[in-house]
């Protein structure tokens, strides 16, 4: 309003410089007109600076009304619309990309999972087929070793690998006049046997041990019981006619031939023979061998483990694996 109120600073200086120098009614007049004059050129100046002055300002209610407000707020809104369509497109995007990744990794594991299991069954196949070619080579080799065979108890009655059948079985080939080779090796099958009779209950393997002569001209049911009966209660002897002996031994791939006789007496001879001690298994099958390098612990030992494998195959040959 400063600027406003110079005009009448003008207006009051100015008519006493005109009464100073004209007479008082011209210069009322001219006064008078001037007045007007100055009047009207503030009137209009105050009436333009009060159009140019926002009346809307801060009052938000008639900026409301205003049509130039309502398409302001219109277009903010559009923008604020596009903004968040905006805005959650690129997140359905990071999250789609996300997915995206997500799916690649899971494909990925998958993937790797598959492969393992793949190798895993290619692994176990690999095995199940040697083990089946070992199988086949043992079954080969139990058709060469071993089989059904007859002789006669210590009772002399018939008996043989039928009736032994359901047990495992520690047989040995020798003769009642051997003197050294023949008592250590059935003492030390005694010990294997008492080893594995020592196990607790649930681990305790059936076994018998078993004597068969290959002296059949000397050893008598009578005799082999008698020989029997040194070692140990649980010994069995067999013995029998020469062709049932000489039918057993080959059965069993043992080797046993007749020394020379040298004394008087004509029952003085020596039996010479192989010395092993045969595994044979419930099924009347061969199984394993042991020769004289092995103490009753390994073989007790090495029985153990053989027994535990026979019992896995015989379970997987009931389910049908």
């Amino acid at each position: 309003m400063d600027e406003l109120s110079r005009p009448s600073a003008t207006v009051t200086t100015s008519p006493k410089i005109l009464l100073r120098k004209k007479p008082d009614a011209d210069l009322e007049k001219e006064m008078k007109k001037l007045n007007e004059m100055l009047k009207k050129d503030f009137d209009s100046t105050v009436k333009k600076s009060e159009e140019e002055i926002d009346k809307t300002f801060m009052n938000f209610k008639a900026k409301k009304e205003s049509p130039y407000c309502l398409i302001g707020y219109n277009t903010a809104i559009v923008l604020l619309l596009l903004l968040t369509i905006n805005r959650l497109f690129n997140f359905q995007s990071a999250a789609y990309k996300r997915s995206m990744i997500f799916s690649w990794k899971i494909a990925a594991a998958t993937l790797g999972v598959g492969a393992t299991c793949l190798l895993a069954l290619f692994y176990i196949r690999k095995i199940r087929l040697e083990e089946r070619e070992k199988h086949m080579k043992y079954i080969a080799g139990k058709a060469r070793i071993g089989g059904d065979w007859e002789l006669v108890n210590t009772e002399g009655k018939p008996e043989g690998s039928e009736q032994l059948k359901g047990n495992w079985l520690l047989l040995y080939f020798g003769f009642t006049h051997c003197p050294d080779i023949c008592p250590d090796e059935i003492e030390k099958m005694i010990e294997v046997v008492n080893i594995l009779d020592s196990k607790p209950e649930k681990d305790r393997i059936p076994i018998k041990p078993i004597f068969i002569s290959v002296d059949p001209e000397r050893d008598t049911p009578a005799r082999v019981k008698e020989y029997c009966a040194e070692f140990s209660p649980k010994l069995q002897g067999y013995t029998g006619t020469v062709e049932q002996v000489n039918k057993v031994a080959k059965t069993f791939r043992v080797y046993h031939s007749q020394g020379p006789r040298t004394g008087k007496d004509k029952d003085d001879y020596i039996v010479d023979h192989t010395v092993i001690t045969y595994l044979i298994d419930p099924d009347g099958h061969f199984h394993d061998y042991y020769g004289q390098n092995k103490t009753a612990e390994e073989i007790a030992n090495i029985i153990q483990v053989k027994v535990l494998k026979y019992r896995a195959q015989h379970r997987k040959n009931i389910l049908g694996f």
